[in-house]
Formats: C-alpha cells, sequence, structure tokens
C-alpha cells in the first residue's frame, strides 16, 4: 500500500477498534488476543522467519541491540523514578522499559517496507525479557517477591515457538516456501498486522481521565521516557552499532512505541499502579503513531 493509504487506513482500523471496545458487542479483548497470540502471530512468525532473507542481518548483532536498547531504556526508567514509592517506581520502570513490539510496530513495518525480517529479530528479545525480566520485576516490585512460574511461560509463548519453529525448519525444507500451502499460510499469518490495530483499539482505555496524561506525575514520566528519552538513545545506539538502513528504521521505529498493552494486564495483576497505566496507553499511542508517520514523511525512516 502507498504511505497515503496507510495513513487512512490504519488509523481506521485503530479506530475501529476503539469503537468495538466502546460498544457492548460479542467480541471482547481477551478474544482477539487469543487468537492473536496463540493462532496468528505464531503463524506470522513461522513464515516470515522461514522465508526472511538473513544475508544481510547479523543475528548476534540485532540481538546485542535489542537487548542493549532494553537496557538503556531501563536504566533511564530506573534513575526517573527512584525516589518514587515502590508501587510508582514499578509502574514507570515497566511502563517505560517495555514497550509494544508486536501489535503496533509490525504493521507500521510491514506497511512501509513489506518485510519484517529485521522486526522480527529485534522483538524477539525484547519479547523474552518483556515475558521474564519484566514480569519478575512487577512481582517484586508489586507483592514483594517473585513469581516463580514466569520462565515457563516465558519458554512457552507461543510467538516465541512460531518464530523458532520457522527458524529451525528453514534447511530442512526449503522449498516449501515456493508452495501454495506456504503461500496460503503467510497470508492468513499477515492478517495479524492488520487484526493487531484492532486490537490495540479495543484495550485502549478511552475516557475522560486517559486524555489528562500529565496531570499524573508517573504517567509524564512514562510518556516523557518513551516518546523523547527512548528514540534519544535509539539515534545513540545508531550512531555506536552502525546498523544497516533497514535495522535502523526498525530501531527509531520501535522507540517510539508506547507502553505495551499487556503492561496493563500485568501491572493489574501485580498491584501497581493501573490509572497511571491506563493513562500512558491511550494518548502515547496516538502520538507515537503520529510521530511514525510524520518521520516517514520526512523521509527519516
Amino acid at each position: 500500500m502507498s504511505d497515503l493509504t496507510n495513513i487512512v487506513v490504519m488509523p481506521s482500523l485503530m479506530g475501529l477498534g476503539i469503537l468495538l471496545g466502546q460498544v457492548k458487542s460479542g467480541l471482547k479483548p481477551k478474544h482477539l488476543e487469543f487468537l492473536l497470540i496463540n493462532i496468528m502471530a505464531p503463524i506470522l512468525m513461522f513464515a516470515e522467519i522461514f522465508k526472511a532473507d538473513l544475508s544481510g542481518l547479523t543475528l548476534g548483532n540485532i540481538v546485542l541491540l535489542s537487548v542493549t536498547y532494553v537496557g538503556f531504556c531501563f536504566g533511564v526508567s530506573y534513575l526517573s523514578s527512584k525516589k518514587f514509592n515502590t508501587k510508582e517506581l514499578g509502574t514507570v520502570v515497566i511502563n517505560s522499559t517495555f514497550f509494544n513490539n508486536i501489535f503496533l510496530p509490525f504493521p507500521l513495518i510491514y506497511a512501509f517496507y513489506g518485510d519484517l525480517s529485521a522486526a522480527l529479530l529485534f522483538s524477539l528479545p525484547t519479547m523474552i525479557l518483556h515475558n521474564t525480566v519484566g514480569v519478575f520485576l512487577a512481582s517484586y516490585w508489586g507483592h514483594g517477591k517473585f513469581e516463580k512460574k514466569v520462565l515457563t511461560r516465558a519458554v512457552t509463548y507461543p510467538p516465541l515457538l512460531g518464530f523458532l519453529l520457522g527458524f529451525l525448519a528453514r534447511p530442512v525444507i526449503p522449498g516449501f516456501v515456493e508452495t501454495a500451502a506456504f503461500y496460503w499460510l503467510h497470508q492468513f499469518g499477515l492478517m495479524t498486522v492488520y487484526l493487531s490495530l484492532i486490537f490495540v483499539g479495543m484495550i485502549l482505555p478511552l475516557s475522560k481521565e486517559s486524555l489528562l496524561i500529565f496531570t499524573n506525575r508517573v504517567t509524564g514520566i512514562i510518556t516523557v521516557n518513551r516518546l523523547l528519552i527512548s528514540p534519544v538513545i535509539a539515534l545513540i545506539l545508531a550512531v555506536i552499532f552502525i546498523p544497516t538502513e533497514a535495522v535502523r528504521n526498525t530501531l527509531l521505529i520501535m522507540s517510539l512505541m508506547p507502553p505495551a498493552v499487556t503492561n496493563l494486564m500485568i501491572i493489574s495483576r501485580f498491584d501497581l499502579d493501573v490509572k497511571s497505566t491506563c493513562q500512558s496507553l491511550f494518548v502515547p499511542t496516538l502520538l507515537s503513531v503520529a510521530a511514525v508517520f510524520v518521520l516517514r514523511g520526512l523521509a527519516v525512516i
């Protein structure tokens, strides 16, 4: 699709999700989340990594770049909130460090470039860290202890399994990518990038309170960390690592992403600041998408 079409279609899908989230219908966010996480995202991961041209991508460097980026985000968010009480500190760090690494950036990256190879490799370490370190920290700051079942859930995370299966299957059945079966499997997986936008819209907590993000110091710091500090970190790392254009663009888009929508469930589970997390999702998500389109229009990404 052209950039002009994307500007119309992508916000429209998010708007549809917001509308569905406000009306009473049989479709609930948890239903769409189950479909995306357990079926469609794993298929997308499998198909994309199976067909990906990895010759120009250095897996180790991208993983190191991804982990370093998350580490810097963690350090900055911790320093910016260490004077807060434990629950506020945990809320700031979780939402500033662990961002939307699939549901929002994948549609944007695919719409712009038609390829998710770099995005898959970059998001995989952040996905693992989010489901291990992120949940461990939320459990510690919220309940004062670590949840022991986190590691099991992390290593059996369906998108991760889909990625690993596709990566391992590449040398075993190389001709599969040319078959009709793979074509239809891939097309089904690609529906994830569009349904993800609807899901993001459905789960965004729209209310009068969610529009006043800077009336709450916790929400304000999260928003500044994600939309201002995070891109600065990305630019610094781009200078240090000198990645390919595809990896650089992926890094910049990822750095502009808002807190992960799944953070709300994690924050709620461990009794951290749900109100601030809700506020850090709605407006920052809209600002994130707008910022990405502006940078695209300026030919920065």
